[in-house]
């Protein structure tokens, strides 16, 4: 007979000062020990504000308070006897960094705010001794200004950016200080209960199960024989955007296949990395957000756990019957998400590298914007961007679904493409976008040969491209006159 899970309270505020590491903060821990000096983990919160400036001491009082309101902000790290410990430090003040490029010219400017996001994007955190937040503030003009927020995702996750800004915003509107909400749920509340509910009866099922889904599937994907150079990731990252009019299109074959959206997009992302591959058989990843139980929804902290789904193409199914064998290999794998994905790595043992990610090379994540305010004190705020890093992958695509439209960013490992590859390589994906609803009754080896004629049109348009634009420098050439 099953234990019942015990309940999600409140510890008192002596056993909350130092607990045990959730799962998901115990496999970012121990990557962060292998490397500390790498910053691979690092998210940017960069907010582009409109309007009235935000004033920078009243900026910096609702930064604290925000780190005094969620205390997994101020939490501190360290392998004890018993494993991976979180401790909370002493209330601290969060650092603001402040600079006035008003008097730059546009793209000084640019220059300036792309060198800073890359320092603050690889400068790492001391996990040790804490805070795992920093802030900067940017003063653009008389008018604009940018606030970029960098934290761990060892405290973070994209529900967690949803309560930043609005409790930001909050506090940057009240005088209030900040601090824990008497009987309200907290980070170290749910570390501390979570063996209760991931049980190791519950592991010991799931590895079974986990063992036998992923036997004899292959563990690496391969680019088209590519070679990668020596040294760690570089991460590269191309913004596209997928408009209305085919945002639309997908959402009605998704419903004439009685498919999520989800499943549509990752059945097509699955035949695009076929064709760079020429793989039939693989994996790939996505997050999954781990707040299964309501109590935990407006809790701040880290519950992503990654998921491994099961590729399987064959080139006599048609792209219908794709996307319905995709839906049931999420369907599968869903069923399945509870196990931590860094347990599921250790008892799988594939072999290990510092530069690769386990089990999956690509990942695909989908998600609705929830960044739900409209302004912070009286600036409004324009645009929202996450940015973080490759953390081992090679490829990952992270689809953003605003309003009609779909943001995408396709990041990528500059050590095994290059910008120009990773644009055609964009184009290409969008191109399957466009067609699906043309293509449902055809094969995945016609697809593979509408792909690879999409990609020569596109390789000689570029070429032209490029031919027409040396012409046009050549006839803009002032020939001198040579004398003999």
């Amino acid at each position: 007979m099953d234990t019942p899970t015990p309940p999600l309270l409140p510890l008192s505020e002596l056993a909350a000062r130092c607990v045990r590491q959730s799962f998901a903060q115990s496999r970012l821990w121990f990557l962060h020990q292998l490397e500390p000096e790498r910053a691979q983990h690092n998210i940017l919160v960069r907010m582009v504000l409109q309007g009235e400036h935000l004033q920078t001491a009243r900026l910096k009082r609702a930064l604290d308070a925000l780190s005094l309101r969620h205390p997994v902000l101020r939490a501190c790290y360290r392998t004890a006897e018993t494993g991976p410990e979180q401790c909370l430090a002493a209330p601290p003040s969060i650092a603001l960094d402040y600079r006035d490029l008003g008097g730059l010219s546009a793209s000084e400017r640019r220059a300036v705010i792309e060198r800073l996001l890359h320092d603050q994007q690889n400068t790492p955190f001391d996990l040790e001794a804490g805070p795992v937040m920093r802030a900067c503030l940017l003063d653009l003009d008389a008018a604009s200004q940018e606030l970029i927020i960098v934290i761990h995702h060892i405290a973070f996750d994209g529900r967690s950016g949803e309560i930043l800004l609005q409790d930001l915003a909050h506090y940057y509107d009240s005088e209030e200080t900040g601090a824990p909400l008497p009987g309200r749920l907290q980070y170290a509340d749910f570390a501390a209960w979570e063996p209760g509910y991931v049980t190791p009866r519950l592991i010991e099922s799931e590895i079974v199960f986990w063992r036998d889904y992923l036997a004899g599937m292959p563990l690496q994907l391969e680019f088209d024989r590519r070679v990668r150079s020596e040294g760690p990731a570089q991460g590269g990252r191309h913004a596209f955007t997928i408009q209305a009019e085919r945002v639309e299109r997908l959402k009605r074959v998704s419903r004439h296949l009685r498919l999520p959206l989800f499943v549509t997009l990752t059945g097509l992302f699955q035949i695009w990395l076929h064709y760079l591959s020429g793989q039939h058989r693989f994996l790939v990843g996505t997050d999954v957000h781990g707040r299964d139980l309501p109590a935990l929804q407006d809790i701040f902290g880290f519950f992503v756990n990654q998921l491994t789904l099961k590729c399987e193409l064959e080139d006599e199914l048609s792209l219908g019957e794709l996307l319905a064998r995709t839906r049931q290999a999420i369907r599968v794998a869903h069923g399945h998400r509870q196990l931590p994905f860094d347990l599921l790595v250790s008892h799988l043992a594939p072999q290990r590298k510092s530069d690769r990610s386990p089990l999956f090379q690509a990942k695909l994540n989908y998600q609705r914007d929830r960044f739900s305010i409209e302004s912070l004190g009286a600036a409004r705020l324009v645009s929202t961007q996450v940015i973080q890093d490759l953390a081992g992958f090679d490829l990952v695509l992270d689809l953003m679904h605003r309003h009609t439209s779909i943001e995408a960013t396709l990041e990528y490992d500059r050590r095994l493409f290059s910008s120009d590859e990773i644009e055609r390589f964009a184009s290409l994906w969008q191109e399957l976008l466009g067609q699906v609803d043309d293509l449902l009754e055809h094969s995945l080896s016609d697809l593979r040969s509408r792909l690879r004629g999409w990609d020569d049109t596109y390789l000689q348009q570029q070429q032209h491209a490029h031919l027409d634009q040396g012409r046009a420098r050549l006839g803009n050439t002032r020939r001198r006159a040579i004398s003999l």
